[in-house]
C-alpha cells in the first residue's frame, strides 16, 4: 500500500493529469536498480549455431552466453521504467523520489564521464556537453607565465621613442600601460 504522505504529494502534483506510474520509493528504486542490472554484463541464455548437419542445415542449442556492458544513459532508464524522460525529470520534484532520482542520473553522467577515458569519447564528449551541461574551454595567458607584459611595454615605448621605462608591478598596471600604448603605437610614426 502506498504511504499517505506519498499518495498526497503524488495527488496535489498529477490534479487532473496522470497519476504517477511509481507510488513509493521503493518501487521506483527496484525498477531502476533493474535497468542498471540489465545493462551490466551477466549470463543469458540465446539459440547459438552450435554446428551443421550432413544437408547442410544449422544446428541450433541453447547455451549461456555472457552479454556486454551497455551504456547507462537517462533516455534508456526512462525507456525501462516505461516512462518519458520528461516524466522521469518530473519524479524529482517530489521530494520523497527526488534523491532516488539524482542518483540515478549522476550513475548515467558518471559513466559518460568515465567513457572519455577511453579510445573513442567522442560520444561521451557529446552527450556530457548536451546532456550534462559541460563546456569545452580555452584559457589564453595573455601575460607572460602569469607575469605581467614588461618587455610588451618596454618594446612599445621603445617603438614610439620615448625615453622613460615605465615599471608594472601588477597586471592590472600592465594592462592598463598596454592599452594606453598600443593606442600611440598604432598611430602612424613620424619618419
Amino acid at each position: 500500500m502506498a504511504d499517505p504522505k506519498t499518495a498526497d504529494i503524488a495527488g496535489e502534483q498529477n490534479k487532473g493529469g496522470r497519476p504517477l506510474k511509481f507510488k513509493n520509493v521503493d518501487e521506483l528504486r527496484a525498477a531502476i536498480d533493474s535497468y542498471f542490472d540489465s545493462c551490466d554484463p551477466h549470463l543469458e541464455s540465446r539459440l547459438v549455431e552450435s554446428g551443421i548437419k550432413e544437408r547442410g542445415e544449422t544446428i541450433l542449442a541453447q547455451r549461456k552466453v555472457m552479454t556486454e556492458q551497455k551504456r547507462y544513459t537517462v533516455s534508456g532508464l526512462a525507456r525501462a521504467l516505461g516512462i518519458t524522460r520528461d516524466t522521469l525529470m518530473s519524479y524529482s520534484e517530489c521530494p520523497e523520489f527526488l534523491d532516488t532520482v539524482e542518483a540515478a542520473k549522476e550513475r548515467c553522467h558518471e559513466w559518460a564521464e568515465n567513457a572519455l577515458f577511453t579510445k573513442s569519447a567522442t560520444g561521451a564528449a557529446f552527450s556530457l556537453k548536451n546532456n550534462w551541461g559541460w563546456k569545452e574551454r580555452q584559457e589564453i595567458d595573455h601575460t607572460t607565465d602569469g607575469k605581467p607584459m614588461q618587455a610588451l611595454v618596454e618594446f612599445m615605448l621603445a617603438r614610439i621613442g620615448a625615453d622613460v621605462v615605465i615599471r608594472v608591478n601588477s597586471h592590472n598596471q600592465s594592462a592598463q600601460a598596454f592599452n594606453k600604448l598600443a593606442a600611440v603605437c598604432l598611430l602612424p610614426l613620424h619618419t
